[in-house]
């Protein structure tokens, strides 16, 4: 890859990136990331334990994954892998923080399946409320009598309660819009606005949700924020016999309060259960609450739909292609919202070689450091205005010195406003 003759002119990335795809890719995908000039290799055998393996001996610029776990050695691997994109529903299986180390992006598309994660809420529901797994199972054991136990409820008229607006959440409210109910929903950066824009109504916290609601889905995205978010107090205050769909991780979720809600207040429940190992088992508490019959689950199915993975895959490459032409990482879940910036610099020049640099060097030799850039060329090329984000003020003795570095057309200081800390 790279060229023998040390002389040579260097070969833009984008003529001959390699991208690595592990896990399950579509034919159609792998030939439109080669249309964009990819060497696309596709290694369905890779495991955890040879993924690092594969990156040190092939080198890719790109890692395409889905479930697979990317550690600390896969990252460490190569100092050509630039960009992961994970395809699945969560980036749980990468470790984020190693990438970040390594700086190296981490995107994600998350979006494109949000319809399907919407339709699987509402067949759990559906399921939950007609009970259809029991009436299947009578029928194919010769009973033609309806399954003993509650009448279903029905969704139409009822309340439907959604923590957490995000993608999903909104294909969630529409869905339920469509069915006739009454809908709901807070979330963390929720607004009245927002709920207006989609038919539905605010709600100023989870305990209200809960008591209002007949049906809930809780569709947010696990981070530390959303631990235990769905608590005792939240089952508490939930009605008896509504229905609780669950397409977040588990981690979301108190357990125990759920098991013992459902146990007392009969609430009926659907889970898509969440893990990146193919092996993986069901025990303690888990175990005891899929036992309870009003429960039901399925292993990571809210997007593996046709629709949603063709729409994954022309994502993904649209990513990759805006990687190669722009170097621009869309989705991407590891790019810092506030630096130590203190100061932007706009910096003047013709656009000739060598003029960035003699403003880097003089910043340099100061101690301060470049937290962010942007150079914008003016039409015509003869000149441009780089801004640039430091840590520092520059003395006026240093910006006198760069003033007067050849090529620099002016210097203007701008004092950055921090955002405050909403946390």
């Amino acid at each position: 890859m790279i060229p023998s003759d040390a002389d040579a002119a260097a070969v833009p990335l984008s003529l001959v990136a390699r991208v690595l795809v592990v896990d399950e890719f579509g034919e159609h995908g792998l030939a439109s990331l080669r249309e964009a000039g990819c060497d696309a290799i596709h290694n369905r055998a890779l495991t955890d334990g040879t993924l690092a393996f594969a990156i040190r001996d092939l080198e890719p610029d790109i890692l395409l994954v889905r479930s697979m776990r990317v550690d600390e050695s896969a990252f460490a691997a190569s100092d050509r892998l630039g960009l992961v994109v994970c395809t699945g529903a969560t980036t749980d299986g990468i470790d984020v923080a190693a990438a970040n180390r390594r700086g190296i992006f981490v995107s994600h598309c998350p979006a494109r399946s949000a319809a399907a994660v919407a339709e699987l809420v509402f067949g759990l529901a559906i399921a939950c409320d007609r009970r259809i797994p029991d009436c299947v199972a009578a029928v194919r054991s010769g009973s033609l009598a309806p399954v003993e136990g509650e009448i279903a409820s029905g969704l139409f008229g009822r309340t439907l309660g959604i923590v957490g607006l995000g993608h999903v959440g909104q294909e969630v409210a529409r869905r339920g819009l469509a069915f006739g109910m009454h809908v709901v929903a807070w979330s963390h950066h929720i607004t009245e606005e927002r709920c207006d824009a989609l038919g539905i109504d605010y709600c100023a916290n989870l305990v209200n949700l809960a008591k209002l609601s007949d049906v809930v889905s809780v569709c947010v995205t696990a981070n530390e924020g959303s631990a235990g978010l769905i608590s005792e107090k939240f089952f508490t205050a939930l009605k008896r016999g509504s229905t609780l769909i669950n397409t977040s991780e588990m981690s979301t979720i108190n357990e125990p309060a759920l098991l013992a809600a459902v146990q007392a207040k009969g609430i009926r429940v659907g889970l898509d259960l969440h893990t990146t190992e193919p092996a993986a088992r069901i025990s303690g508490s888990l175990a005891a609450l899929l036992a309870e019959p009003g429960v039901l689950a399925t292993a990571t199915s809210a997007s593996l739909t046709r629709q949603a993975r063709e729409a994954v895959e022309l994502d993904v490459v649209r990513s990759v292609r805006q990687w190669l032409e722009r170097g621009v990482a869309l989705g991407c879940v590891n790019r810092t919202t506030a630096t130590s910036a203190v100061t932007l610099l706009h910096v003047r020049h013709l656009n000739l070689p060598g003029t960035l640099a003699g403003v880097f060097e003089v910043l340099g030799r100061a101690g301060i450091n470049v937290e962010e850039m942007e150079n914008v060329i003016c039409a015509g090329g003869e000149a441009g205005i780089a801004r640039i984000h430091v840590n520092a003020t520059p003395t006026e003795g240093q910006l006198a010195e760069i003033r007067a570095r050849a090529h620099v057309l002016g210097v203007t200081v701008q004092a950055i406003q921090q955002e405050p800390d909403r946390s």
